[in-house]
């Protein structure tokens, strides 16, 4: 946490600074209205001691983006007097030498932190930017009015603050009762003696070598590997662990996944060339002309997806790759269902995440909960949150990693895409610019309503004097 003393009421609090929480402060800037909620009180909050970074620089994978894409969020006119010392940056070089080509997520997690460093050392300088690093949000209470009451805490420090408005975006994590909840839905069951869960997040924060120590000692001829999900992420494990079990003998992988297996085209020209089948009216987006634009797979996934789809094997291994859609109700999909279920083996869940929140309260103690979609948080098209009776709470906005937008008819989606959409350049661009706009429209309606009671208060027997006029 940093040496000063924080006040008590802020306009805005931003609770993560990660890609998503970055991404709001970035387009902030850009826009000016930073500089407008530094003035009225901003204080930006994370538990770790870095910012721009997240859990996304930890990542042994090809970004589903190329490089030009993240650079992007940097190249901004108001932004470059302050990236200018990016030019010695070694991530930064690679990127612009490459900007065609889809970058390690480690070199983009490296290329974030030093920019968003960069970008905190002058907000707090120049504008007067709070923040809070080494700080968890404990609790969030709702005053019923719109803003919020946050419950700090820094080792054994706590203290509590007032906001106007909320932009949370603490990360997401997977959560093993998800898994059990979705396969649940096809009637399919974990034994307590069957597989071995990991989550996705955990084996693609590890290189090959740490791979083979994990599970060297596991590969067989009969070794059961089962991932589930469908993603960027599911395809990613499934080629780091054939990259890196291959060499040990390891036969197949088994994918179980819910909805087809969907590729990535700039074009239908492209997807039909490739032999792709193509949907007309649910695969591509009307916008751009794009095949599977929020949903496809790409650059190394899509290599993946593809040589699974045509010969089951991943890309430059022997490893085989079984696939089983889990509606599948044919008898021989199902035993197989079943078996993976419940012989021991490893089972990797890559079906998402779910936000990471603290405790949330209304004003008179009751729990305040809010409401999941498919693939994350329910919020309107603004990232404003919604209860669990489908009401948006007032002043409170999330669009990162477990909570992500819905699909906008007015940016583009294909219609098969019925989840939430992330990814960098929309946090730092569409996503936290509706949250922009509506946080601004927020906290002046809470302004114009503060005048209004100010108005109406009774004057205590003060004489209210009107100046003579000249």
């Amino acid at each position: 946490m940093t040496d000063q003393s924080f006040r008590s009421n802020y306009a805005c609090v931003v609770g993560g600074a990660g890609p998503a929480g970055m991404g709001f402060l970035f387009n902030a800037y850009k826009t000016g209205a930073l500089a407008s909620l530094a003035r009225s009180g901003l204080l930006v909050v994370d538990a770790a001691l870095a910012v721009g970074r997240g859990r996304l620089g930890d990542y042994h994978i090809t970004a589903n983006s190329v490089g030009d894409v993240f650079l992007d969020c940097l190249r901004d006119p108001a932004l470059l007097p302050i990236f200018a010392p990016l030019e010695h940056s070694a991530a930064f070089r690679r990127l612009r030498d490459d900007p065609h080509g889809a970058p390690m997520l480690t070199q983009v997690g490296e290329l974030l932190a030093h920019a968003s460093t960069l970008f905190m050392r002058y907000v707090t300088q120049h504008l007067g930017v709070e923040v809070a690093l080494g700080t968890r949000i404990e609790k969030i209470t709702a005053q019923g009015d719109g803003s919020f009451q946050l419950a700090l805490r820094s080792g054994s420090c706590s203290w509590q603050v007032d906001a106007g408005g909320l932009v949370l975006n603490l990360g997401g994590r997977q959560n093993r009762e998800y898994l059990h909840w979705s396969l649940a839905e096809q009637d399919l069951h974990l034994a307590h003696d069957g597989p071995i869960v990991y989550s996705s997040d955990a084996l693609l924060s590890l290189s090959p070598a740490e791979l083979v120590e994990l599970f060297g000692d596991r590969v067989t001829s009969d070794s059961q590997f089962t991932v589930v999900g469908g993603s960027h992420s599911a395809f990613s494990v499934l080629d780091n662990l054939a990259c890196a079990l291959d060499c040990l003998g390891l036969e197949r992988l088994t994918l179980m996944h819910r909805a087809p297996i969907r590729l990535f085209f700039e074009s239908v020209e492209e997807a039909l060339a490739a032999g792709y089948r193509v949907d007309e009216g649910m695969d591509v987006c009307p916008v751009s002309g794009r095949v599977n634009r929020s949903g496809g797979l790409r650059y190394r996934a899509h290599q993946v997806g593809t040589d699974v789809l045509a010969n089951g094997h991943v890309s430059g291994t022997r490893v085989k790759v079984e696939l089983l859609r889990l509606a599948d109700r044919s008898p021989a999909t199902r035993e197989r269902l079943e078996q993976c279920c419940s012989e021991p083996g490893v089972m990797v869940q890559a079906i998402g995440y779910q936000p990471c929140l603290p405790a949330m309260r209304h004003a008179n103690g009751e729990p305040l909960q809010v409401r999941e979609s498919k693939g994350g948080l329910d919020s309107d098209a603004a990232g404003c949150l919604r209860d669990f009776n489908g009401q948006p709470i007032p002043g409170l906005y999330s669009f990162g990693l477990g909570s992500g937008l819905a699909a906008n008819p007015m940016l583009g989606s294909e219609r098969s895409f019925d989840s939430r959409i992330y990814g960098v350049w929309q946090f730092h661009h569409d996503a936290s610019g509706r949250v922009i706009e509506a946080l601004q429209e927020h906290l002046a309606g809470q302004t114009q309503q503060s005048r209004e009671q100010a108005l109406d208060a009774p004057l205590d027997g003060t004489p209210f004097v009107l100046s003579a006029l000249g």
